[in-house]
């Protein structure tokens, strides 16, 4: 099975232990949770969103990396920064990319001071740097959209397989065989149906969430992506009505007037999207109405792993050997020269460990709250079916199809109806860019994953190194596949 990696990137690095001593307490403000609207065809849904990274929610996380953005280019500590202090400080645009590359590259402008000074008094607080940046979209949980271009077309390759009587339609009987039928399928031989085996060629899923969604404003030209998503990201100021005039210009059931007093109602939804990098249970997130449905899940990112690689290349460069003297050599760390007069905290016009120290620290705890919201619209009876998201179908998900189909409301008379199939968006959250779209569904005891070749959270007899007779007793349910609850139940002391 292929699992595509929705982004590449290059660089990341690690934490070192160093924090300026000076860093203000960060400013304690409500959590405010991200809210959106889903528009069906004549029903409104507002659905409430908190991230936490292992138990702190991201907005407090992103209060404290602004204290310390703050006491770090805050050179003569006298509590506010100056145009030089200020004009040191990193983009909005390089915030936002820190999320793949592990640290704020030099891209982009700095803030103005007339942005960064809100009441004109000639100097930048905490606060105000802080409101700058949150006012400019950063500080909060960012949301790419894309949108999966081969949903018809799978949905069209497993209906034709399954109707293996070829009266045009998947009976239950149909649905039921369906594990065995696409066997035949299956080319790599890994006992699960790959996109790319139902469709030859396709790259699943195709689509990243490249387009960020940001609150509607005035006189922007929408992406086509975001223009078809019927979803909405409301903005956190409540003066902002410009989300009232887009939502009833995309949908007349709804009227300007009305939404505003709609927004103050109990929401329809609320998450907690709990991040970790401890292993530990598969978090989902999910909303049913109407036709529309929402499945979300926790996928692994990649800032950790960012930060790890971009460590050990940024201090290898300032650990390089001095050229020798003479004519075009450079100084020692001279690659770095982007960063010389960003982390130089002594002024002293050099670049030495202990500053790069400083500079990784507050680099990491930058790289601490990006959290990524990956939206995919278009999803379809593949996606619906694919349940753990890795873009293959597994012996279980297949022989659950029906069940599955019948419990999202797409059976009529005894077969799959496709015009009740539900509209299907998919949400994964991840810290930093996912690693893949896949939920980890490996658990249980070490010997049951090291078996789990094919990471469908299954062993099925193939994939089981014991004996037969091992296998019978431990698959308890005899389905012919052992679970991760099976496996853990089989470790656990008899009384």
């Amino acid at each position: 099975m292929i699992r595509t990696t929705l982004c590449t990137l290059a660089l990341a690095f690690a934490a070192f232990g160093f924090s300026p001593a000076a860093d203000p307490a960060p400013t304690k403000r409500p959590t405010v949770p991200l809210e959106f609207a889903l528009l069906g065809e004549d029903k409104l849904a507002r659905i409430e969103l908190r991230a936490e990274l292992d138990g702190v929610s991201v907005s407090a996380i992103w209060d404290e990396t602004f204290a310390k953005l703050f006491a770090f280019f805050d050179r003569n500590h006298d509590g506010a920064l100056d145009t030089k202090e200020a004009a040191r400080l990193p983009s909005v645009r390089a915030l936002r990319q820190a999320m793949g590359n592990g640290f704020t590259p030099p891209v982009g402008a700095a803030p103005t001071f007339a942005e960064l000074d809100r009441n004109g008094d000639g100097k930048v607080t905490p606060e105000e740097l802080a409101a700058c940046y949150r006012a400019a979209g950063a500080g909060t949980v960012q949301i790419g959209v894309g949108r999966l271009p081969a949903s018809a077309e799978l949905a069209a390759a497993l209906l034709k397989n399954l109707d293996t009587d070829g009266d045009g339609k998947v009976s239950e009987k149909e649905w039921g065989a369906a594990a065995d039928v696409l066997k035949k399928l299956d080319k790599n031989d890994d006992e699960l149906i790959g996109a790319g085996e139902l469709v030859p060629k396709v790259v699943y899923p195709g689509a990243a969430g490249t387009v960020l969604l940001t609150p509607p404003a005035a006189n922007t030209t929408v992406p086509d992506v975001l223009a078809k998503l019927p979803l909405v990201l409301l903005p956190a100021d409540p003066k902002d009505a410009h989300w009232t005039t887009e939502i009833a210009q995309r949908n007349k059931h709804f009227k300007a007037a009305e939404l505003s007093a709609w927004r103050k109602r109990e929401p329809d939804a609320r998450w907690v999207v709990k991040l970790s990098d401890k292993p530990g249970t598969p978090e989902r997130f999910a909303f049913t109405g109407g036709r529309f449905r929402v499945d979300g899940w926790i996928a692994s990112g990649k800032v950790s792993e960012a930060l790890a690689t971009a460590s050990k290349q940024i201090v290898a460069q300032l650990d390089a050997p001095a050229p020798e003297e003479g004519a075009g050599a450079r100084r020692r760390g001279g690659s770095l020269a982007w960063l010389a007069p960003i982390a130089d905290l002594n002024g002293d016009g050099n670049l030495d460990r202990k500053e790069l120290d400083a500079w990784l620290d507050l680099q990491a705890q930058v790289a601490r709250g990006q959290v990524l919201l990956t939206v995919l619209d278009g999803a379809g009876l593949f996606e619906l079916l694919d349940t753990n998201h890795d873009g293959a179908l597994s012996s279980r998900e297949l022989r659950g199809a029906w069940d599955r189909l019948k419990s999202a409301g797409c059976v009529t008379t005894g077969a799959f109806d496709p015009k009740a199939l539900p509209n299907v968006l998919l949400v994964a959250a991840s810290r930093g860019y996912p690693q893949t779209l896949a939920l980890d569904a490996r658990r249980g005891p070490a010997w049951f994953r090291s078996m789990d070749r094919n990471g469908d959270g299954d062993v099925s007899r193939r994939e089981f190194t014991g004996p037969a007779d091992v296998f019978d007793k431990l698959d308890l349910d005899k389905d012919g596949l052992l679970s991760a609850e099976e496996a853990e139940k089989s470790e656990k002391p008899k009384k």
